[in-house]
């Protein structure tokens, strides 16, 4: 159960680190249910290797097309269902990692593989916020009602969250910090079901709140410098703004 899209987000913190931090893949691990998944999340390398295909697959998906863009793709589902094959060998981590590289390999010697420059400029497939989101972001969809009230509230156009979270003992509200496009931060807590607006006001630098990140881009265009963000749609399947790994 290997995604075509590549969580895109990730892929931005991979550009910007060069692997230095802990690997992540390029799905989920806390939604990993098949065994290659979850060794894939129990190994660093695997996971480095894991999400270096992913990007040279989506790299790939950018330049072809038609005919040979529907082969590149059957060919790639058969690899990713080839990993079981390592469940059985004398050294499964090891099988699993030559079989990453030597794909890796494959898909980076293509004659139609784009250049570095083209590369990092990848665009990807809008993801449902379910699984594009991680941190907070995962949980987007409950806060989207509380959201627009605060955005409602507002005197000045609204540009990015920097987190949210549940507040209260029955979580039946929602704290958000909020960028207007004059990069001015804003704090507002709302019902979580939207219907009222309990506080909004200007962020006090001294008032301790959740950290921020990763950071969700409201509007329909892709954030400028964020260009590898993820666009994200909500349950209805409606573009519902962009997710991007840290600030942009």
């Amino acid at each position: 159960m290997h995604r075509i899209a590549v969580v895109a987000s990730v892929i931005a913190a991979w550009f910007a680190c060069g692997m230095a931090q802990a690997a992540t893949p390029s799905f989920v691990c806390t939604k990993a249910k098949s065994w290659v998944e979850i060794t894939v999340c129990g190994s660093e390398r695997l996971s480095e290797l894991d999400l270096q295909l992913a990007v040279a697959y989506a790299r790939l998906l950018k330049v072809v097309s038609g005919p040979g863009r529907k082969s590149l793709e059957a060919e790639q589902r058969t690899w990713w269902a080839s990993r079981n094959d390592c469940r059985k060998a004398s050294e499964p981590i090891a099988c699993l990692e030559g079989r990453y590289e030597r794909q890796i390999t494959t898909l980076e010697s293509r004659p139609d593989y784009p250049g570095e420059a083209v590369a990092k400029n990848v665009e990807l497939p809008p993801e449902s916020i379910a699984n594009a989101g991680r941190g907070w972001t995962r949980e987007l969809s409950k806060y989207q009602r509380a959201l627009r009230a605060c955005r409602e509230e507002a005197a000045v156009a609204i540009g990015k969250v920097l987190v949210a979270w549940p507040t209260g003992d029955d979580e039946s509200s929602v704290g958000t910090r909020l960028v207007d496009w004059n990069l001015k931060e804003w704090v507002c807590v709302a019902h979580a079901d939207g219907h009222k607006v309990y506080r909004f006001e200007a962020r006090d630098p001294q008032e301790e709140l959740p950290p921020s990140g990763p950071v969700y881009h409201l509007g329909a265009k892709a954030p400028p410098g964020c260009k590898t963000a993820t666009q994200v749609l909500d349950i209805n399947g409606k573009a519902a703004g962009w997710i991007s790994e840290a600030d942009c």
